[in-house]
């Protein structure tokens, strides 16, 4: 159904309550992130939900992800029974949704459960969100985010329940050269 990495197939293994990608740019966490979601919503009857700190956020992110994911499959396509753009709700035949949404504050994120979500770039979104939304997460709970500096989900790495994994633009298959050549001459700059 979908042309994937290694790091698809490691964020589909994951069992743990809490899955956390830490990656660098163009790593392809996001995007395998988000084809793991469409093989759950095909292969189960289940609510998902794709959390970001703002809608514009998502939609230059996990949003743009999921069209491109969807476009690029003609079986996922037959999958899918609606895709209403206005309220971001991906519906399946299977019965299950995907729905994409930011939370204005902690009371806000106290809305409503679903058992599986995925929190885009989590180092954006405010602990108090994080852990309410969390915490109504039946299922599953994945994030992912680039490594720029240390913030609350590092307290998470270790604990029971969580898998972490980890990776860089050499797990990305699909990358173009340029795109590679561009991240490796960052070392010239700085070697962080």
């Amino acid at each position: 159904m979908f042309k994937c990495s290694t790091l698809y197939q490691a964020n589909l293994e994951a069992t743990d309550d809490l899955i956390i990608d830490q990656g660098g740019t163009s790593s392809g966490k996001t995007y395998s992130i988000m084809q793991v979601l469409n093989t759950i919503a095909i292969q189960e009857k289940c609510s998902i939900l794709v959390v970001g700190q703002s809608i514009p956020n998502l939609k230059v992110g996990a949003m743009t992800d999921q069209e491109s994911i969807v476009s690029s499959s003609v079986e996922l396509q037959s999958c899918i029974k609606s895709i209403n753009k206005t309220d971001r709700v991906t519906e399946y035949y299977s019965g299950s949704t995907l729905q994409f949404k930011s939370f204005n504050d902690y009371q806000d994120a106290k809305s409503g459960k679903r058992d599986y979500t995925f929190f885009n770039e989590v180092n954006g979104i405010p602990k108090p969100i994080f852990d309410e939304v969390h915490l109504r997460t039946r299922v599953r709970t994945w994030v992912d985010y680039n490594p720029n500096e240390r913030f609350y989900i590092h307290d998470y790495i270790g604990k029971k329940g969580v898998k972490f994994i980890r990776s860089w633009h050499e797990h990305n298959p699909f990358l173009s050269q340029k795109i590679r050549d561009k991240i490796e001459g960052l070392k010239e700059v700085d070697e962080e």
